[in-house]
């Protein structure tokens, strides 16, 4: 159980730059029929399952007009959200700045995973050496429930832990979890006839009965499938915030709910960002990474689509005759982020939504985790990582609240203790003949922390108690002693909208004129709407398959 809970926690190098961007990855297609052109803008999940599926359907019902698809990205790198840093600047340790996990409900990357050859991680977090917990939930004054480090001589400790569970919970745990399958149940019709492909999100959420979900909190969910309040605050509540930064009533049931689907959780050895790599470099015609789409320009007499970007030499090479008009856009980046004008003008454009600001700070330390900042008496007894909550007394005050105003007196979200690394030996020969010792080397702690706000040097040093004067206005962790903190990678994410209860979606599709009734024939589609129902890689990468599947039976049936 602990194990699996846990699990919840939570560049692209060889890239084709601009230099090289006439380079196709594919070669074009020997085929008599003028091929119809797709620009995918946006290298992320989304965009990446765009273009895998539009040439997985396209081979399978044996189009007779080829697709040639064109992936653009601001990036130098595949993968948008879901992406890596080298810890220590070394690549022995490639460490997830984004999304982190996957799930075994989560069909697409599990499968893509298998295709494509991928190596599963082994172990996405380690237990600190001696500590006896590998989790604790911390509420800002006291542990609330602790998880025991997983002991593989004996499974008696994950009996323990689902003892203490059911003692102090009675059957909340069982009830969330009843709840839990029933609409996990009801979003898997997603995939499927006769839901799948579905011509707007409404009509999916509708059809499938999850409006009645999405349109309540996860406490008001909670509360109808039986659930305690202790369980649902202590437990679940903690869950929501390290996964989507929000508390039981600023986020809708349905997404509450996904957060408890946690079994067979999972990570790409070397990153998760490599399904996406795999996704785009198996399908699309060319790439151009580092290149921004600013203008999509529609030609209203033919219906095709120009498109502008900051690279004047992208922009030469779309000028040339060949190259001119794609015949289908998808935008598969969040609308109010992407900073494209549309000409003509959107009719209804995508509404401006909040995101969350994630403050994601990798860092590595000689340091543990400090008893004393926790109020504990001893080293073994830290957790070696920690969710938060709210304790009673704050829970009904800030349940609703965002941010900085949402997180409590816990003031962070997260903290995991990723790695243990021991950069004089991992990865290296050390056997009977190498004169290497390990007597004077200190082991590197590498840490993970989600915050509300930049975490301070002073916030720091009382974490892992060790001296700290601090001289500057803001206190930054850049300040610190090398010493200290031996490495430090700090990153702000607007990594997913506030999951707030809704009833209505945006489509899938976009229009340039009101009056327009053609909907998918006017060539202008939208992943992000999705994020607003369930934002994870597997939602997103829904998004783009099921878009290229409208595509392509769009393009069969006019064949």
């Amino acid at each position: 159980m602990h194990v699996r809970f846990i699990a919840c926690l939570i560049s692209f190098v060889g890239s084709v730059i601009a230099d090289n961007f006439q380079e196709p990855l594919r070669s074009p297609s020997t085929s008599l029929s003028k091929p119809h052109r797709i620009a995918v803008v946006g290298a992320g999940p989304g965009g990446s399952a765009t273009s895998y599926y539009l040439d997985k359907f396209a081979r399978s019902l044996s189009l007779h007009r080829p697709l040639e698809i064109t992936v653009f990205d601001t990036n130098t790198y595949i993968g948008g959200r879901t992406t890596t840093v080298n810890a220590l600047e070394d690549p022995r340790y490639p460490t997830e700045l984004g999304a982190s996990i996957f799930v075994e409900i989560n069909h697409i990357l599990y499968n893509a995973t298998r295709d494509f050859g991928l190596i599963p991680s082994a172990k996405i977090y380690q237990a600190a050496p001696d500590s006896k917990y590998e989790l604790g939930i911390w509420d800002g004054l006291s542990f609330v429930f602790t998880s025991a480090t997983e002991d593989d001589t004996s499974s008696w400790s994950g009996w323990w832990d689902i003892a203490k569970l059911l003692w102090k919970y009675g059957l909340s745990p069982i009830r969330t979890q009843r709840a839990t399958r029933k609409a996990v149940g009801s979003f898997l019709e997603f995939y499927n006839e006769p839901v799948f492909p579905f011509p707007s999100i409404q009509e999916a959420v509708l059809s499938t009965g999850l409006v009645a979900y999405t349109s309540v909190t996860g406490k008001d969910v909670l509360n109808a499938a039986g659930v305690g309040d202790l369980f649902s605050r202590e437990i679940i509540q903690a869950s929501t915030r390290v996964n989507y930064a929000s508390n039981l009533g600023g986020i809708h049931g349905l997404e509450t709910l996904v957060c408890m689907a946690i079994e067979g959780a999972m990570a790409v050895e070397g990153g998760n960002w490599q399904i996406f790599e795999e996704m785009v470099t198996s399908s699309a015609t060319r790439l151009l990474l580092n290149t921004t789409v600013t203008d999509v320009i529609k030609d209203t007499k033919h219906g095709t689509f120009t498109l502008r970007t900051t690279n004047p030499d992208v922009n030469e090479f779309l000028g040339t005759e060949d190259e001119a008009a794609f015949d289908t856009v998808v935008l598969a980046a969040p609308y109010q982020f992407a900073n494209i004008s549309f000409a003509p003008e959107l009719a209804n454009p995508p509404a401006k939504i909040p995101y969350v600001s994630l403050h994601v700070t990798l860092f590595t330390s000689p340091h543990r985790l400090s008893p004393s900042f926790f109020g504990l008496d001893t080293q073994a007894d830290v957790p070696s990582s920690i969710l938060t909550t709210l304790h009673e007394g704050l829970d009904e005050d800030l349940s609703s609240r965002r941010g900085v105003d949402a997180v409590g007196p816990a003031g962070f979200w997260s903290i995991s203790t990723l790695r243990v690394l021991h950069p004089d030996t991992d990865g290296t020969f050390f056997g009977p003949t190498s004169n290497h010792s390990t007597k004077d080397s200190q082991p590197q702690y590498l840490y993970k922390i989600f915050s509300p706000a930049p975490l301070t040097g002073t916030f720091l040093s009382d974490l892992l108690d060790f001296p700290h004067s601090a001289g500057e206005k803001d206190d930054p962790l850049s300040a610190l002693s090398k010493k200290d903190v031996t490495w430090l990678h700090e990153k702000l994410w607007h990594s997913y909208p506030y999951e707030l209860p809704r009833s209505t979606f945006e489509n899938f599709t976009l229009l340039t004129s009101s009056g327009d009734d053609q909907d998918q024939k006017e060539g202008l589609f939208y992943l992000s709407g999705m994020e607003s129902f369930i934002s994870t890689m597997e939602t997103s990468a829904l998004a783009g398959m099921n878009v290229a599947r409208l595509i392509v039976d769009q393009l069969h049936s006019q064949s």
